[in-house]
């Protein structure tokens, strides 16, 4: 769908319900579709009003700013006869606004209501209209609102923005690579628990260190580190599946973030070279941890750095060529003519990677590349993150050089 196609279908939609839900990929124009979309609503089923009360929710305070600034580059919003009043929250205030009417609720991300507290304080919210937009909503959280608020659900997912020239087309460029297993480089901990003192020794002595229930710090090769990552994984997966234990839930998707960040920390180096060979162009560099952020570029933007609005600005104002940041720029971050996307880590969130991916899109000929370690989760989820996308503009790399 084109974005007045997208604005038409919610305009029919709207017309149905008093609540609905606009999934659609980052870089579509989400915020100018739904800014339409109220000044729609005053000018027909709200006209008559003396007094407009928006609610806008946004993830983090820096969003606010940012709203105010696309409310503004839009024409705002307008009523004929009524004065409007915009309130802007985190969703970790929504306790303040249970008291107020509100004539729009605006959920921006509105992924961040998933949780059960939330939920619950969302019965308490009185609106005439609420309009919950996401690149991906949770299909959980789909369900929840279709049953309890009667909710449409208007779609342009990435591809399809991708078919329709909404968003450009991206050259994807996979690089496996291989885990080294040959130099005993890594350490692998068992029973970190037990009391007395700590033995090191190898990895293919584990199980006599299992039995004498002694904490052992073990070396190993990154293979068989990761390895030993699958084995846990797969038992506390297979243990939870049998017993429904919540903490075995727990421990098991623990232990998958945790190979995931130790992937990423091997595939610095890497990352890296890569980074140099673009040094001539715009990029930003997904990464797991903020110690991974900051090895990869001076230029890191995340939640404990107090410089990253600042980064940020620089970056848009092509002063800095380069950036590399956790998760703080998954959301409402508008990234000027940055052509080429790296991703040192690679995530199973169905939300997560096509926020990542839609940020990548906002260069006419965007590149990403995706360099993953072959016959791990990481191909997997490589694998699961081009799915559906033209084939021709998809390669296999094998080296840096051909980047």
């Amino acid at each position: 769908m084109t974005r007045e196609e997208i604005y038409q279908q919610c305009v029919e939609e709207i017309a149905k319900t008093n609540c609905l839900l606009l999934q659609a990929a980052t870089g579509v124009g989400k915020t100018a579709i739904s800014l339409k979309l109220c000044n729609y609503l005053f000018q027909n089923q709200l006209k008559d009003l003396k007094q407009i009360d928006v609610l806008i929710l946004v993830a983090k305070r820096v969003h606010k700013q940012t709203w105010k600034e696309e409310i503004e580059k839009w024409g705002g919003l307008i009523h004929s006869t009524g004065k409007i009043n915009i309130r802007m929250e985190c969703y970790e205030s929504l306790y303040k606004c249970l008291d107020t009417p509100w004539t729009i609720v605006l959920s921006d991300e509105v992924h961040h209501l998933g949780s059960e507290v939330r939920l619950e304080l969302m019965k308490g919210l009185k609106f005439k209209y609420f309009l919950g937009l996401s690149a991906t909503i949770p299909r959980k959280l789909q369900a929840y609102f279709k049953y309890r608020y009667h909710a449409h659900i208007v779609s342009c997912d990435l591809v399809e923005a991708i078919e329709d020239e909404v968003l450009p087309e991206p050259e994807i460029l996979l690089f496996p690579l291989m885990l080294d297993n040959r130099n005993y480089s890594e350490t692998w901990e068992v029973n970190p628990k037990s009391s007395g003192p700590t033995v090191h020794g190898e990895l293919k002595d584990i199980w006599k260190y299992k039995r004498q229930k002694v904490h052992a710090v073990l070396s190993c090769t990154q293979k068989q580190k990761c390895m030993e990552y699958d084995k846990l994984i797969e038992w506390e997966k297979k243990q939870y599946m049998s017993t429904r234990r919540e903490p075995l839930k727990l421990s098991w998707l623990y232990h998958a973030g945790k190979r995931l960040e130790y992937l990423a920390d091997v595939k610095l180096p890497i990352v890296k070279d890569i980074i140099k060979k673009l040094y001539k162009h715009r990029s930003i560099t997904f990464c797991k941890t903020i110690a991974q952020a900051e090895e990869v570029s001076k230029n890191c933007i995340h939640s404990k750095n107090a410089d990253s609005d600042e980064m940020y600005k620089a970056f848009n104002a092509k002063t800095i060529n380069h950036i590399s940041a956790v998760n703080i720029l998954n959301e409402n971050a508008n990234l000027v003519d940055c052509k080429y996307a790296v991703f040192c880590n690679l995530s199973s969130s169905e939300v997560q990677v096509p926020q990542r991916i839609g940020r990548s899109l906002r260069h006419k000929s965007p590149v990403i590349i995706v360099p993953y370690y072959a016959g791990t989760r990481e191909e997997e989820l490589a694998k699961e993150m081009v799915e559906g996308f033209n084939k021709d503009y998809i390669k296999v790399i094998h080296s840096i050089q051909e980047i």
